[in-house]
C-alpha cells in the first residue's frame, strides 16, 4: 500500500547522495589544478589568525562574527549555514551525516589535511575564501564560500586567517 512511497523516496535519497558523493569528488579533484607549488601557500602576512566571537540572528537575518584582539570581521550568512557551523563548534553528531561532515570523512579517506582557511578578499557584496589543502608533500588551493570553510575549519581544528584589509577595528 504505501510502497510507492517508501519507493520514491528511496530514489530520492539515492538521488540526492549520489550528487553530494558527485559534487564532493569533483571539489577535491578540482582542487588539484590550482597549486602544486610547496612555496608561498602557507604565508600569512597581511592576514590576521581569527576565530567565530559568534553566531549572532536577528529576525530572518543571520551574521557570524570572527575576531582577533581589536579586529573584527562580520558577514551574513544562510541559517543553514550558521547550524552546521554551530553544529561542528559544539561537536554535534546527528544519526545522518551532513555534507560538511561528509567532505571531512572524504577529505580523511584521501589522505588530505585541510592546513588553513583564508578569507582573502570582498568583490560585489561577496566574500571569497580559500581552503588550503595538504596531501601528502603537496598542497592545495581550493576555491570555497567563507561559510563552508567556516564549518570544515571547525570540524577539523583548522586555522582561520583573514585578510587584514577586509577586517574593521573596534579598540
Amino acid at each position: 500500500m504505501f510502497s510507492h512511497i517508501r519507493s520514491r523516496r528511496k530514489r530520492r535519497m539515492t538521488y540526492f547522495f549520489t550528487i553530494i558523493i558527485i559534487v564532493l569528488i569533483l571539489i577535491v579533484f578540482y582542487s588539484f589544478y590550482a597549486y602544486t607549488q610547496t612555496q608561498n601557500i602557507l604565508i600569512t602576512e597581511g592576514f590576521i589568525q581569527m576565530s567565530i566571537e559568534k553566531i549572532i540572528t536577528v529576525g530572518q537575518l543571520t551574521a557570524i562574527q570572527l575576531k582577533a584582539g581589536c579586529s573584527e570581521l562580520s558577514f551574513y550568512i544562510s541559517p543553514d549555514q550558521a547550524s552546521a557551523i554551530s553544529e561542528g563548534i559544539s561537536n554535534v553528531t546527528k544519526s545522518r551525516p551532513m555534507t560538511h561532515d561528509v567532505f571531512v570523512d572524504s577529505l580523511e579517506g584521501f589522505d588530505i589535511k585541510p592546513m588553513m582557511v583564508k578569507i582573502t578578499k570582498l568583490s560585489d557584496n561577496t566574500y571569497f575564501a580559500e581552503l588550503i589543502l595538504q596531501r601528502w608533500n603537496r598542497f592545495l588551493i581550493a576555491d570555497i564560500r567563507p561559510s563552508d570553510a567556516l564549518a570544515i575549519a571547525v570540524r577539523t581544528n583548522t586555522p582561520i586567517y583573514v585578510n587584514e584589509n577586509l577586517t574593521t577595528k573596534v579598540c
